[in-house]
């Protein structure tokens, strides 16, 4: 469909294109906040396509996707991991206009990134002429090699150091091996901060706003909950594949209901009108503290039979109304 071109039109794609080719110069540049940025190379994509339409959007999309090869200085599994994050942000882009539910603007981004990475890792397995196991444990093991690299620059023990030299082979063992659960788990995390974001930007820009419903009352499919205990029975059973299998699942869908108790908890900061600093500070803890995160996590998944916020009982009391 033609696009017609105008000069604030041309600007503001300039501008998309710009923040994001800035933050993935972040991501190449700078160890330490790149590996933050990288969660907001989407951000730009999803907001200009939902402020500017189709057409705009995937010409920021485009235009981002050759700079990004350019100054990547040639393929490689990382361009393609950043590359399926502008289209997962041009995905979800598209759902945000429609309106859709929460569920499906966060699932299908997802089934977005995970197919177009899986089509992009054979093409690029074809490309090299080399086997796709081959590619993913060598990309592993340079990552885990470079992590090391990073700690010693950052003065870490030497003790520590060596030990987690000795433990590579293992490491490396057992992340190849759960990459599928790892790869659902990152992409659901970087699509919901993305939604949180661009709908953040979107109402301080003035626009209309996403009618996502209250994200506090957001509670994940109940069959959800069943799968996880059939892969934590798959944990117990004494069988290799079926463990990984089973750890596999765990970890895929142990992000949504990390989601869900992010959900009650805002829901009750909301309840008791906790001040917007106050918030803040405690999202930071449970971020970087495993112990508030495994408590949110626990939140989430229990909720099921706990019902924290009361929703089974209104809906139970308004249908009888």
């Amino acid at each position: 469909m033609f696009l017609p071109m105008d000069g604030d039109l041309l600007k503001k794609i300039a501008a998309g294109v710009g923040f994001t080719c800035l933050i993935f110069a972040a991501t190449l540049y700078i160890p330490i906040i790149g590996f933050i940025s990288v969660v907001l190379i989407p951000l730009p994509v999803s907001y200009y396509r939902y402020k500017l339409g189709r057409s705009a959007g995937g010409l920021i999309l485009a235009i981002s996707g050759i700079v990004m090869a350019i100054m990547a200085e040639g393929l490689s599994f990382d361009l393609a991991l950043f590359a399926v994050l502008l289209v997962l942000g041009f995905v979800l882009g598209e759902m945000l206009e429609e309106e859709a539910s929460v569920e499906k603007t966060i699932l299908y981004p997802c089934l977005s990134v995970i197919g177009s990475g899986v089509a992009l890792a054979l093409f690029y397995s074809a490309f090299s002429q080399t086997a796709l196991s081959s590619l993913v444990n060598l990309y592993v093991k340079q990552n885990l090699d470079l992590t090391l690299e990073l700690y010693r620059q950052m003065s870490m023990p030497e003790e520590t150091l060596q030990t987690l030299s000795r433990s590579l082979e293992t490491i490396q063992y057992v992340l190849v091996r759960i990459i599928p659960g790892m790869a659902v788990m990152s992409t659901l995390f970087v699509t919901w901060v993305n939604l949180l974001m661009t709908r953040s930007l979107v109402r301080f820009r003035g626009l209309k706003t996403p009618d996502l419903g209250s994200l506090t009352q957001w509670k994940s499919p109940e069959v959800l909950v069943w799968i996880v205990i059939a892969g934590g029975a798959l944990l117990l059973i004494p069988v290799k594949s079926l463990k990984i299998i089973g750890l596999n699942i765990v970890i895929a869908l142990i992000m949504i209901y990390f989601i869900q108790g992010i959900s009650i908890v805002s829901f009750y900061f909301d309840k008791r009108k906790f001040p917007r600093i106050l918030r803040w500070v405690l999202y930071g803890l449970i971020g970087v503290q495993q112990l508030f995160s495994l408590l949110v996590i626990g939140l989430g998944f229990f909720d099921l039979w706990i019902d924290f916020r009361k929703i089974n009982k209104n809906e139970k009391l308004n249908s009888e109304s």
